[in-house]
């Protein structure tokens, strides 16, 4: 008996394919996505097919291309396929092999009959199967929004939009009144209107949100009903909790999904233990940085929060914390090219990690910024190892001749005060050393 969780991919590929010839300009195929309401344009050569897509345009965008380049001038991905007899467990699994978001679906023929994405795959699955009444309170904790008010430029912020359930919430007092997701940016790229305008200009408003206690089951449907990508959430009074997107929401699914499959162990053993390692990366990916593999932004919030409460019921030693910022390091992408740019944050980030403990937190805060949690560490001494640090760095050399400075601020905790307001502090500190002529440390010395 056919499990009806499983659909083939035939049953749920779309079968509109946008069709196109390489000679086509970036410009022009936006706008003739745009046109056609579709994510994704089909190049075929002979036996060759490839894709271009909504995440490929933004890469363009963020690369500073030039959008009357031909495709054929660009490296557009190769469209793999799987026969539309194929199931979606089947394609979840080649998708993520291969770091893929697109396959195309093939008949026996070989003729290409429809094109499914990764987002297609997850919303086919039933939620009921997937989830057991948990809570979307249990996920969002894991999440951490970004957020604007309504005054910030689209240009200023745009590169927060990489992939397709990215999004910008636009708060006002600490609760949702708009977002901009990137589908939003892809209408204004594809119409050639310019990204200068504040965030309220592009917004959609008002915002859909549901409340921090529904269950993630709820949140599926809701996404499936409303065709959207990511859920805004709120607690009792409005305020922003947190986004949980589409894959997010997924992916906290994974364990109840593998408890179901236990019970086809014959016709689905291999793919259980599949799911299994799924489990696995997206626990990591939540607390890592994929460039540079230190920590992220949530990982330092959990230690934070955890030393702020060791040093308040213990009286225990005090922490500091840096926050490390390479200088000018714009010109670096500028006249080095961003493959140079990324290995400079590999190397700070190689040499930041080498010189902290274990038991110290070392995270990239976001863009060309680093911060550092360091446990049971004076003030003095964390301004010490910051300055061997920069010292350090100071020396490297990168490709094509490119080198860098960094400057930083150092502060120690105070008891008193709240996490948000330690964070200001060294912040100032850090923009007083880049102030004062860069490549230096400055140390906040308290209230």
């Amino acid at each position: 008996m056919e499990h009806v969780a499983f659909p083939t991919l035939g049953a749920i590929a779309k079968k509109t394919i946008l069709r196109a010839d390489l000679s086509m300009s970036v410009n022009e195929a936006a706008k003739l996505m745009n046109e056609k309401g579709l994510s994704s344009i089909v190049f075929e050569q002979g036996q060759d097919r490839f894709i271009f897509s909504v995440e490929d345009l933004l890469r363009f965008v963020h690369a500073e291309g030039n959008g009357r380049q031909a495709l054929r001038e660009l490296y557009v991905p190769t469209l793999y396929c799987m026969n539309e007899s194929q199931r979606v467990l089947a394609a979840l699994e080649y998708l993520e092999q291969r770091g893929l978001r697109y396959l195309g679906v093939t008949n026996e023929d070989n003729t290409l009959v429809g094109i499914i994405s990764y987002s297609d795959i997850l919303t086919s699955i039933d939620p009921v199967v997937l989830m057991e009444r948990k809570s979307i309170g249990d996920l969002i904790s894991r999440s951490a929004p970004v957020t604007f008010t309504a005054d910030w430029i689209l240009e200023d912020v745009v590169h927060h939009l990489k992939k397709m359930e990215d999004s910008i919430v636009v708060v006002e007092e600490g609760k949702p009144i708009g977002i901009v997701t990137t589908t939003d940016v892809f209408g204004v790229l594809a119409s050639g209107r310019e990204m200068l305008s504040p965030l309220a200009h592009y917004m959609t408003s008002p915002v859909f949100t549901m409340p921090d206690h529904s269950s993630i089951s709820d949140a599926l449907l809701q996404l499936k009903m409303h065709a959207i990508k990511r859920i805004v959430v709120v607690d009792e009074k409005g305020k922003l909790v947190g986004v949980a997107t589409q894959s997010e929401l997924v992916g906290f699914a994974y364990g109840s999904w593998v408890n179901i499959l236990r019970s086809h162990t014959a016709e689905l053993h291999e793919l259980v233990g599949m799911l299994q390692e799924k489990t696995r990366n997206l626990e990591m990916l939540t607390v890592t940085d994929t460039l540079t593999g230190l920590g992220n932004r949530r990982l330092l919030h959990k230690h934070m929060m955890e030393e702020i409460e060791r040093m308040r019921r213990y009286g225990s030693a005090p922490f500091s914390l840096v926050i490390v910022d390479i200088d000018l390091f714009k010109s670096v992408n500028d006249q080095f090219g961003h493959l140079v740019g990324d290995e400079v944050l590999k190397a700070i980030a190689a040499e930041i990690d080498h010189l902290v403990r274990k038991t110290d937190t070392a995270v990239r805060w976001g863009g060309e910024e680093f911060a550092v949690l360091l446990s049971n560490t004076p003030l003095a001494a964390a301004a010490a190892l910051t300055d061997r640090l920069r010292g350090i760095i100071e020396q490297l050399s990168f490709a094509d001749g490119a080198k860098v400075t960094i400057s930083a601020g150092v502060g120690e905790f105070v008891s008193k005060e709240d996490e948000a307001t330690f964070f200001q502090r060294v912040d100032r500190a850090l923009y007083t050393a880049k102030a004062n002529g860069r490549n230096q440390v400055k140390v906040d010395l308290g209230w």
